[in-house]
């Protein structure tokens, strides 16, 4: 089949080419096939995809570029291109070169993968749908044939947050599908002064911990004293003083209150003095936040986009 594949160009126009244009990609394609012939494999896919650039209708360079890609292992990219090299040649009647992609694509369709998207919503007429670079008509999006390998699909849409996904297709599957659903595209939020309202949190929580932390201090030294006063008695010519067991006890309740009350204390200074320093040091501007739904095929939640 290389033969076929190494034809002359057909370079029937269907749109316009420019003739220095048509010029070089001949160039380009005869330097493609000479790095063919020794072996140079990838740089002559290289020169074949700049000469499809310059004349994309040429069905000679198509059906090579369709051959690159099957032998590189992207049988999705290859499918298209072979169909498009067939329909051409089919309408100018090129009986050599529709055989030559009919002949790959007998091979190649019953292996190439499928991915199926779905919407929550049907998708604003100014919003688009890219997978893996490549713009797809959202009417038709939910059979799209891909390449088996790691698949980036990004949907967007004028005033939303853009989603997007990767969706992993097996390197060797066989005729994979997978499907994937897009939920509504979010609409972006704006937080002012993030740092600022972050400060002011953390001091007004802070505060009302050291406060917190006081009053357990005042309400264990109280306990401690009316448990000490009347279960304790002084010890003749000392300054010690002797407590019954249940007195103890309780004063050693006491004193854990006091300790808990002192923890609360110290941490609601630590938290005022890091919300006193965010709030001194916020900038005064506002970033966009926008809260964002993710769905892949194996999880599910929301996300927070943008700079705080």
């Amino acid at each position: 089949m290389r033969f076929l594949l190494g034809v002359a160009l057909v370079a029937t126009a269907v749109g316009t080419v420019r003739a220095d244009d048509l010029s070089d990609a001949d160039l380009k394609f005869e330097e493609a096939m000479k790095l063919r012939e020794h072996g140079k494999i990838q740089e002559a896919c290289a020169r074949f995809d700049d000469s499809l650039a310059l004349n994309p209708n040429a069905i000679g360079t198509i059906l090579n570029v369709a051959r690159c890609a099957e032998d590189a292992g992207k049988i999705g990219t290859a499918v298209r291109w072979f169909t498009e090299a067939r329909d051409r040649a089919r309408e100018q009647n090129l009986k050599p070169q529709a055989k030559a992609a009919e002949d790959h694509l007998a091979k190649l369709v019953g292996h190439v993968p499928h991915l199926a998207i779905a919407f929550a919503e049907p998708l604003p007429p100014d919003g688009k749908v890219v997978v893996d670079g490549r713009m797809i008509d959202s009417k038709q999006a939910g059979d799209i044939i891909v390449d088996p390998s790691d698949v980036k699909v990004v949907v967007s849409a004028p005033g939303r947050v853009p989603w997007e996904t990767t969706v992993k297709f097996a390197p060797k599957g066989d005729h994979e599908h997978q499907a994937i659903a897009v939920p509504k595209l979010g609409y972006p939020m704006t937080i002012k002064n993030t740092r600022r309202t972050v400060g002011r949190v953390l001091v007004g929580s802070g505060a009302a911990a050291a406060a917190g932390g006081v009053v357990i201090g005042l309400v264990a030294r109280s306990k401690y004293r009316n448990a000490t006063a009347s279960g304790c008695s002084e010890i003749p010519g000392t300054n010690l003083r002797a407590c019954d067991e249940a007195t103890l006890g309780a004063a050693n309740t006491a004193r854990t209150i006091g300790n808990i009350g002192t923890v609360v204390g110290v941490s609601g200074l630590v938290l005022v003095a890091t919300g006193a320093t965010l709030w001194w040091l916020s900038r005064r501007d506002e970033h966009p936040i926008a809260i964002v739904p993710t769905l892949t095929p194996t999880e599910a939640g929301v996300a927070a986009v943008g700079r705080f």
